[in-house]
């Protein structure tokens, strides 16, 4: 993945300019790297073993010879006295069958596994779904649940996942036109596809800003209750 290109103290300087207006708390949160996603690996190395060598079974491509002409000799001409050599071929072509669904496993495995097929490989329905409950995760874990007024929105990017998501909590919902969101989405969006991290975030925060100004002015006293910092995964 390229190098995260993101001015952290803009996006800072936005939070505390949104938020000097209004009693609101906004997070900014992003996941730069991709999160882990260990079933895909699985799933396509066993895809793989299965479907693999059958299909070259069926064009006629002899697994035995295959496997055989890369074993030591000694290993490949065994023979067991005790069966006919017709019963040792069938033996023998079971295993060496076996053998090269292992083999095909571990190699599909490992390039899904260590390369960024990873991510390729993964089906977007449980991308989306993963990086949303990062997303959930995060909001808890930062505390926006327990502003006073409830007041608390975050917004997160996961960047391999091309994921984003504005959460709001339930004072916010009660109150907030929830086409806000669509539109604070919409705005990020359109920027990160011009190569625009920065200013996503600081137009996104800047729309979040003046809705909850409308909602939730700030008082004589506008404490800051989170921090007005970006915060990277």
């Amino acid at each position: 993945m390229a190098k995260l290109n993101i001015d952290h103290a803009r996006v800072n300087a936005a939070i505390s300019k949104a938020e000097a207006t209004t009693s609101g708390e906004i997070t900014c949160v992003i996941k730069a790297k991709a999160m882990d996603y260990p079933e895909t690996p699985l799933a396509w190395g066993f895809g793989a073993a299965l479907v693999l060598p059958l299909v070259a079974a069926l064009f006629g491509v002899s697994l035995s010879e295959l496997v055989s002409a890369h074993l030591p000799p000694a290993i490949a001409g065994w023979e067991a006295s005790h069966v006919t050599q017709h019963a040792y071929n069938h033996v023998q072509d079971i295993a060496l069958y076996g053998l090269s669904q292992i083999l095909v496993f571990l190699i599909v495995y490992a390039l899904v596994r260590f390369t960024a097929l990873k991510i390729w490989l993964t089906p977007k329905a449980i991308k989306h779904r993963r990086a949303h409950e990062k997303a959930t995760e995060q909001f808890y874990a930062r505390g926006l649940h327990l502003t006073a007024n409830n007041t608390g929105v975050m917004i997160f990017c996961a960047l391999e996942e091309h994921y984003a998501a504005v959460i709001a909590d339930s004072g916010i919902h009660a109150r907030v036109d929830q086409g806000l969101w669509k539109d604070t989405l919409s705005v990020l969006l359109t920027h990160i596809k011009k190569g625009d991290l920065t200013g996503g975030y600081e137009a996104a925060i800047a729309r979040c800003g003046e809705a909850l100004t409308q909602h939730f002015p700030a008082g004589d006293e506008n404490p800051n209750e989170l921090p007005d910092v970006l915060i990277e995964l």
